[in-house]
């Protein structure tokens, strides 16, 4: 018909792309206000009336006002730690040049070939060793260790983009190699040190294998421990499980929802080239 577009095959994509990911979040939060007895009975019906006092009693039973503390303090950890390290090692990886570069780049990428599930043991005698069971820190030291890998190759690529004539153009102007970083390299990759750090932010506050190796005390439980507790061998509470994991996915889906075009755009390392003076 004329005047009638047809929908792009790639908007189309999208749309089912969007769905696809939609339907586990919009599944948990619509379960998240009904009861156990509910959901099994008839899983797909609207929650009519919600069973708001799932979030109360998940909320006291599951201690997760600690646990969420416990997990913004191994995130915010986590975070900093990454980001100290990934900036440092990507800056030296593509503007210090060092010999070997080669071999440092597999030696980077060796962690994200190797199966987490083979380090299990070998990370819980090493921790166990180091004191860091039953630990915090230990367990924002676990994810570091895991992401950092990733953290470094996206910068890395993300510092390439960055015209090698306006570093030297701060050489010439007298800038140490410190001085480039801090006040050239880091300013204009700005994008893509937020995006790395939501993305780290993000894959750590649903960790949940690393905290359940290192963790066996509850009150050093993160929020993905905590709602953990409501499933056990013989029973699940249906209701409150919903209600807990409600609650987890919060935060980070705010923080993407909140930065989504800056991680976007740190992601689109291109964009970097016209943003150049």
């Amino acid at each position: 018909m004329i005047g009638v577009r047809r929908p792009r095959r790639t908007t189309v994509l999208l749309c089912g792309l969007a769905l696809v990911w939609l339907y586990p979040v919009v599944w948990t939060l619509t379960n998240a206000v009904r009861s156990s007895a509910d959901i099994y009975r008839a899983p797909w019906d609207v929650p009519w009336p919600p069973v708001i006092g799932n979030i109360g009693e998940v909320w006291a039973r599951g201690q997760l006002g600690a646990a969420l503390l416990n997990s913004v303090y191994v995130t915010a950890m986590t975070v900093v730690l990454v980001l100290v390290l990934a900036v440092c090692g990507a800056y030296a990886l593509t503007r210090l040049r060092p010999p070997f570069r080669a071999a440092l780049f597999i030696v980077i990428l060796a962690p994200l070939i190797i199966p987490t599930d083979v380090l299990i043991v070998p990370t819980f005698s090493i921790f166990r060793t180091l004191g860091l069971i039953n630990n915090l820190p230990g367990v924002a030291l676990f994810n570091v260790v895991s992401y950092i890998s990733m953290a470094t190759l996206i910068l890395s690529a993300y510092f390439r983009t960055i015209p090698q004539d306006t570093v030297d153009a701060a050489r010439v102007d007298g800038a140490g190699r410190i001085g480039v970083l801090l006040g050239i390299v880091i300013p204009i990759a700005k994008p893509g040190i937020l995006a790395v750090g939501v993305l780290v932010a993000v894959f750590t506050w649903n960790d949940f294998g690393g905290a359940l190796v290192l963790i066996q005390r509850p009150e050093a439980f993160t929020v993905q421990l905590a709602v953990s507790r409501f499933s056990t061998v013989y029973a699940t509470d249906q209701g409150l499980t919903f209600a807990g994991m409600a609650i987890a996915i919060l935060p980070p889906l705010v923080l993407f929802l909140v930065l989504q075009r800056h991680v976007f755009q740190g992601l689109t390392s291109d964009k970097t080239s016209g943003q150049r003076s």
